[in-house]
């Protein structure tokens, strides 16, 4: 058995999904949803309400249009994007567990709930392809939550998977502390094609996968090197976004 498919065996016998809810590790039953309990199935902000029409993030009770502040004010470079909830305590627990407490089952969870948000849109896509991380950063932690979440997810939506077609070639700050225009010059050439791949996603429209959306940087920059290669569209999903900052 392959070391991936055995680490995911035993912080499966530790952390069964099916008992302890994925957010705050509370006891539950297989009935629920996501393996998520009442409580943080309700303190979750998921995005069923009005969202950005280019980016999907919730929009402020404030905002009185129908694209967020951030959509307003930048040029995006990916067609539309779509996310599963806005992130705050209780979704940042998820990821946590996921990426930082090696609990990669919940890449599974993840990918349901991304695929059940997919089946409310009539967008059209050919394949999916993960957010690559560094081989530095993957070599440290093991896995590509992204890669994970999207592998999943591809097999719940029944479309091609593919992670060799785009490659991370510099590894970035991390961008928590970074403000927009130095994410956005953080990811100056990060990312590249594999030319030996290109004729997959030639010509067609690709859904991008990844756990985080924050101001966009990451999708631009991967938008625009898709595009350059010949993808038609590029559509960006991911679990959880940044909330509308209104000024």
């Amino acid at each position: 058995m392959e070391p991936k498919r055995m680490w995911e065996k035993l912080t499966e016998s530790i952390f069964p999904s099916s008992i302890y809810c994925i957010c705050c590790g509370n006891i539950i039953d297989e009935s629920r949803p996501y393996a998520l309990c009442n409580d943080c199935m309700e303190h979750f902000r998921w995005a069923n309400e009005k969202t950005c029409i280019k980016c999907g993030k919730l929009l402020s009770e404030n905002n009185m249009r129908d694209i967020c502040h951030n959509c307003q004010e930048n040029i995006h470079y990916f067609d539309r994007g779509f996310t599963c909830a806005q992130y705050g305590i209780y979704e940042k627990r998820v990821i946590f567990n996921l990426k930082y407490k090696k609990k990669t089952y919940l890449s599974k969870i993840i990918a349901e709930i991304m695929h059940d948000r997919m089946l409310l849109e009539e967008i059209k896509y050919d394949i999916v392809i993960p957010v690559p991380i560094h081989r530095k950063r993957l070599k440290k932690r093991g896995f590509n939550q992204a890669e994970l979440i999207a592998k999943y997810f591809a097999k719940l939506q029944n479309k091609p998977f593919n992670n060799k077609c785009l490659v991370r070639v510099k590894q970035t700050d991390l961008s928590k502390k970074l403000n927009p225009e130095e994410r956005r010059l953080n990811l100056v050439e990060a990312f590249k094609t594999s030319k030996y791949d290109e004729g997959d996603i030639e010509g067609r429209n690709v859904l991008v996968i990844d756990d985080i959306y924050t101001t966009g940087a990451t999708a631009d920059a991967i938008s625009q090197i898709l595009k350059n290669v010949g993808v038609k569209k590029v559509y960006f999903l991911s679990f959880v976004a940044g909330g509308d900052l209104i000024k």
